[in-house]
C-alpha cells in the first residue's frame, strides 16, 4: 500500500515537472490536462471509484491535439487499481473560448493489487465528450462524461 501512495504522489507531482508552452497557437501550443474524477456507479454492476490523470498534448491545428498521458484509477466494487499509460487526443468542434469536444485515450495499463488478474500490460480505452471553457488565455476548464474500459487478459 505504501508503494501505491508513492506512485500516486509522483503522478500528482508530474504536472509540476512539465515545462510546456502555454500558447494556443498550433505552431507553438500544448494542451496540459490534470484530470481528477470521482465516479458514482449506476445499477447493480456500477461501482464507486476515483482516478487522477495527467495528459500532455501538442496541437496539430487549432482544433485537434494529440499526445501522451498517464494516471491512476481505482474501482471500489472490485477493489481494483490500475496505472494506465496511453495515447490521447482531443478534437474541439470550434476554435472559440467555449467549445464542445470529443476525446479518446488508448493504451495499456498495469493492474495494482488485483490478485485475480494476471500481472502484465492489458488494454485501456477511454472515449469521452464534453465542453471546454477558457477562463483566460492560460487556464481553461474541461467538463466531460466518458467511459473507462479496462480489458482484462484471460
Amino acid at each position: 500500500m505504501r508503494r501505491l501512495h508513492v506512485i500516486l504522489l509522483a503522478l500528482l507531482l508530474l504536472p509540476q515537472l512539465g515545462n510546456a508552452q502555454v500558447s494556443f497557437d498550433p505552431d507553438e501550443g500544448c494542451l496540459n490536462v490534470l484530470d481528477i474524477t470521482a465516479t458514482k456507479g449506476l445499477g447493480k454492476n456500477g461501482s464507486n471509484g476515483f482516478s487522477a490523470y495527467y495528459l500532455h498534448e501538442r496541437f496539430v491545428n487549432e482544433q485537434f491535439s494529440v499526445g501522451l498521458g498517464a494516471g491512476y484509477s481505482y474501482i471500489g466494487k472490485y477493489d481494483f487499481s490500475a496505472i494506465p499509460v496511453f495515447f490521447s487526443s482531443h478534437y474541439f468542434f470550434m476554435d472559440q473560448r467555449v467549445s464542445p469536444f470529443v476525446n479518446l485515450r488508448a493504451g495499456g495499463y498495469w493492474p495494482v493489487g488485483a490478485g485475480s488478474i494476471k500481472p502484465g500490460v492489458s488494454l485501456y480505452v477511454a472515449p469521452g465528450a464534453g465542453l471546454k471553457v477558457h477562463l483566460s488565455s492560460y487556464i481553461g476548464i474541461l467538463a466531460s462524461v466518458g467511459y473507462e474500459g479496462f480489458l482484462f487478459r484471460g
